[in-house]
């Protein structure tokens, strides 16, 4: 697989660096055997990758059933999958959960609804396309969420504390990025491709705040063309998902040594302990932070390759969300292979809009205030708009200093992107360990001791993780 495009080289390239390519693989690349490929484009091929696909999956979610039905349909009906895949969308987002929920009616009210005002924009901008607003929907339909959120929080009008208005903001607030890029889409009217537009609507192949794949433009250009690329394309995504199995095997191989047999304190605890005034050793308060880390690296490659891989078997040729990231030698690079679709929404959504917006006569003030747009305030926004439900328990006031120490991750993220894209770099060493090795292992640490403040699970106050850091240098 090619390494996936730095961040923010739609406006200023960074050579792409070659990865070095592994002795041995273990999995093998099955989609590069002509026999395999043919004999994936029939019915009994079909059936058996859908088949170990599904016992697969099963170590994640028993109830497999479902989706590989919706799968085998959009195998074997490839001259519907638009319609399918809207289909498919609306039997997860209604159906599938009905006996999960405590008031299933209820929510698929709230969830029609929402679909219902987001056609709406949709509609609105297809109708209007060269008014204000057609050419600023997605600015407006961003905006004016956030001046929501605000409203319904901080004003003491009876109408914002109504329970159902905040049930359907928390639900809207989940398919907020997923509207905002169809109606970025300007090339196509979206109202002539109801049922790919409409299933790109938190697809069934799993769906988080974050898109993946980051919009329906992207849909276009990855489907599978024939059924030889079908074939390839879900010999991929069958290879990705075996991947997630392997991490997530590993995983807790690796949470049982250092937890069970070593006896290494999550970070929570050290965090704990620490915010008690009885801070473990230094020693500890590292392998705790270390492991955290590599946890946070393996949860987030578990979860990212289940999505890309049923994306694949669905018949869209998605790139990996996390790609290699220990192997990083800038910031900028682990940034862009450790979230991959999260990194687009930033550059589509807060990086060029404000990189656009600016005066061309100053390129790296540009470059450096819509780094810092993108990578603090949208990804600040992005996040704090996401916690609805917190934000309405504790009031808005509450949530933000709650969001302090998250604030801080974004701000020292974003000078260091600035930095990291900005300064003139030399060329790397030709040799193993200065070339590679010693960069990666810094541009790691970098990201290990950052991730103390990229927490939203309103832990501890940012005094209190500035606090632990400073006990890992010996400073009281």
């Amino acid at each position: 697989m090619s390494v996936q495009t730095p961040i923010l080289t739609s406006v200023s390239a960074i050579p792409i660096r070659p990865t070095r390519e592994l002795p041995f693989r273990i999995i093998p690349r099955i989609e590069t055997y002509p026999k395999v490929v043919s004999f994936c484009q029939t019915i009994a091929g079909q059936a058996l990758m859908l088949s170990v696909f599904g016992a697969m999956y099963a170590l994640f979610n028993p109830d497999t059933l479902p989706l590989v039905c919706c799968l085998a349909l959009l195998t074997w009906m490839p001259g519907r999958r638009n319609q399918l895949l809207c289909v498919s969308t609306l039997f997860f987002a209604l159906l599938v959960p009905w006996h999960l929920l405590p008031q299933p009616l209820y929510h698929a009210e709230l969830v029609l609804a929402c679909l219902a005002f987001g056609w709406t924009l949709i509609w609105c901008r297809a109708k209007w396309p060269e008014s204000w607003y057609g050419q600023n929907a997605a600015e407006i339909l961003i905006a004016g969420f956030g001046i929501w959120v605000a409203a319904i929080s901080l004003l003491p009008w009876h109408f914002f504390r109504k329970v159902t208005l905040w049930d359907l903001s928390i639900v809207f607030g989940s398919y907020v990025w997923y509207v905002a890029y169809i109606l970025m889409d300007r090339v196509r009217e979206p109202m002539k491709e109801f049922g790919l537009e409409t299933g790109s609507l938190r697809p069934f192949w799993g769906s988080l705040y974050t898109p993946f794949p980051s919009g329906t433009a992207y849909l276009r250009q990855i489907e599978a063309k024939g059924a030889e690329h079908l074939a390839i394309t879900q010999l991929k995504g069958l290879k990705l998902l075996t991947w997630s199995v392997l991490i997530l095997e590993f995983a807790r191989v690796f949470a049982w040594v250092f937890h069970s047999e070593l006896g290494v304190p999550t970070f929570t605890t050290a965090l704990l302990q620490s915010a008690r005034r009885a801070p473990l050793p230094w020693f500890v308060c590292w392998a705790s932070l270390i492991a955290y880390f590599l946890e946070k690296l393996m949860t987030g490659a578990i979860l990212s390759h289940r999505i890309i891989a049923c994306c694949r078997m669905a018949g869209f040729d998605a790139l990996r969300n996390m790609y290699r990231p220990l192997s990083s030698v800038t910031i900028a690079e682990f940034f862009n292979r450790y979230y991959y679709y999260y990194k687009e929404l930033l550059v589509t959504f807060f990086f060029l809009p404000a990189f656009l917006k600016q005066d061309s006569h100053r390129p790296k003030v540009r470059l450096a205030l819509a780094i810092f747009v993108a990578a603090c305030l949208g990804n600040s926004f992005f996040h704090f708009t996401r916690e609805l439900l917190f934000i309405h328990d504790v009031g808005m006031w509450t949530a933000l200093c709650s969001f302090q120490a998250f604030f801080f991750y974004t701000v020292v993220l974003a000078i260091a992107l600035i930095v990291s894209r900005l300064r003139k770099r030399n060329p790397l060493p030709s040799g193993f360990f200065r070339g590679t090795l010693f960069p990666a292992v810094s541009v790691c640490f970098f990201y290990c001791l950052l991730s103390i403040f990229a927490v939203t699970d309103y832990r501890f106050p940012l005094i209190e993780d500035l606090r632990f850091l400073g006990h890992l240098f010996f400073i009281s």
